[in-house]
């Protein structure tokens, strides 16, 4: 049999029709590129996945192991009802303050596990180990209490809300979303504190007095941290995700370092006070410093809370604003997305028609939040410029989801709109401002859809831009290779009314 002829010697020659040119780079069989494999990034977040669940069941077991032996059997058993009672509603109170923008269930679970098991584990050894030392003196119990305990546990516990806020920069935005990862982990750390604490008296008392004995003191101590004071871990974190907070929403680089540090001593401070009042008041001094600092602080911080998220929804419906300036939404859109009873009027509407017609309303609401806290970092300068091709992506969603979704019939919520107004002499006149007599809800001149007529929003926006914003502050006036935006009359796809009668 004979073999073709190996051809000329010397380099390779690509064949005809060959991507590369003649006499250009030819690839080489042992050189690895840097372009991503299919799924590669998946396969890499179930191994860290993997990766972090198993170390939380190793410190599970060895912080439990602990308590146990602490406690006995009976003790923890007792001890882990008692605990568990506060958890579910305290949870469900968090999660019911993040309703905006809700973190992800990992992350969520994260924040909890590292609170129960992790931050447990770091303060048992360390506070174990300074009271040992500090026994020498009679009083080491008490003094490690109030002087150890508060700095040493708040570190644990707020180190988490930094690490997530490191790891999550671009999605962590700022004061709420502390909040709620200090109200998991205070929450974990609180549950197995409280198992080993009702378990120890529990323990104690029954062998003084019989399993009566116990049980009574145990569940005396469980309407004291459990019905009581259950969000006290959780209360002192929230000085440090404060600090946090703060910190991710500022430029300035003197904030940043000292306000994370100013939350943190503000948290041992407030830990400090309650174990004092605890360890060295007495009966009657704990409940004064129960009534006179702790329950005006945890009042404060409640009212705190609620307005932070009341500024949320302002800043969210400011942002979007910005996209019906530029043709992306109309007016009507915005409470719909930005006040947690459009939020609620969407969703129920949408689910009139069906599970895959309210899947398409939350994930439009969804993706429209995720692009309002965006803006929001790219005009306050908090994030770099890549920021702008993550604006881009988000708007293309926005515009491929909104056919799928049923908005509720006019005009359910034109009211919460601005009104809108084209300007006289058409596109180019001078722009106007509100209607007269400030009326909301009102017929929109040009059509039923604001973009008919060239609108503007009240304020005196410029009429609508199609394409992508730009001109920010720090930021290229335009970015090359942005398509335009929609064009045409800005009628919302999936529309406002008419829809069919009710199922």
């Amino acid at each position: 049999m004979s073999y073709p002829s190996p051809g000329p010697a010397g380099s390779p020659q690509p064949a005809a029709g060959s991507a590369y040119s003649p006499g250009g780079p030819y690839p080489q069989p042992n050189v690895r590129g840097t372009h991503p494999i299919p799924g590669q990034r998946r396969n890499q977040g179930i191994l860290i996945g993997i990766v972090v669940a198993v170390v939380f069941a190793i410190a599970g077991l060895v912080i439990f192991g602990i308590v146990a032996k602490s406690t006995g059997a009976g003790g923890f058993t007792w001890g882990l009802v008692f605990a568990f009672v506060p958890v579910i509603p305290v949870i469900a109170l968090y999660l019911w303050l993040d309703r905006y923008e809700p973190e992800p269930t990992k992350y969520i679970l994260f924040a909890l596990c590292w609170g129960a098991f992790i931050a447990t584990l770091v303060a048992i050894f360390i506070n174990t180990e300074v009271s040992h030392r500090l026994a020498e003196t009679g009083v080491g119990g008490d003094r490690s209490a109030v002087f150890v305990a508060p700095p040493v546990e708040e570190f644990a516990k707020g180190s988490v809300i930094l690490l997530l806020a490191l790891v999550r920069r671009k999605e962590f935005d700022g004061i709420i979303d502390g909040l709620v990862y200090a109200g998991m982990v205070g929450v974990g750390f609180a549950f197995t504190e409280n198992i080993l604490y009702y378990g120890r008296i529990f323990n104690t008392l029954s062998e003084e007095s019989g399993s009566d004995a116990g049980l009574r003191g145990a569940f005396v101590l469980f309407v004291i941290r459990g019905l009581i004071s259950p969000f006290a871990h959780p209360l002192f974190t929230s000085f440090t995700a404060i600090g946090i907070g703060v910190a991710i929403r500022s430029r300035s680089t003197a904030v940043r370092f000292l306000a994370p540090v100013v939350g943190y001593l503000a948290a041992v401070l407030a830990h400090g006070l309650w174990n004092g009042g605890a360890s060295w008041a007495g009966g009657g001094g704990f409940i004064t410093v129960y009534l006179f600092l702790m329950v005006p602080i945890f009042i404060g911080m409640v009212v705190f809370a609620l307005v932070m998220r009341s500024r949320e929804g302002q800043m969210i419906a400011s942002r979007l604003y910005d996209y019906v300036r530029f043709g992306w939404l109309v007016p009507q859109d915005v409470p719909l997305i930005a006040t947690l009873r459009g939020r609620k009027a969407l969703r129920q509407n949408a689910k009139r028609y069906g599970p895959q017609a309210e899947a398409a309303a939350k994930a439009f609401q969804q993706n429209a939040t995720e692009l309002a806290y965006l803006r929001d970092k790219i005009v306050r300068q908090v994030i770099g410029p890549d920021a702008l091709e993550t604006e881009k992506q988000l708007l293309d969603e926005l515009r491929e989801r909104r056919p799928s979704v049923p908005f509720p019939p006019m005009p359910a919520f034109a009211q919460a709109a601005p009104q809108f107004q084209g300007p006289p002499g058409g596109p180019g006149g001078p722009m106007p401002g509100p209607v007269p007599g400030g009326q909301l809800g009102g017929p929109v001149p040009g059509g039923p859809y604001p973009g008919a007529g060239q609108p503007a929003p009240q304020g005196g926006y410029p009429p609508a831009q199609p394409g992508y914003p730009s001109g920010q502050p720090g930021y290229p006036a335009s970015q090359p290779g942005y398509p335009p935006g929609p064009t045409g009359q800005q009628g919302p796809p999936g529309g406002y009314g008419p829809y069919p009668p009710s199922q």
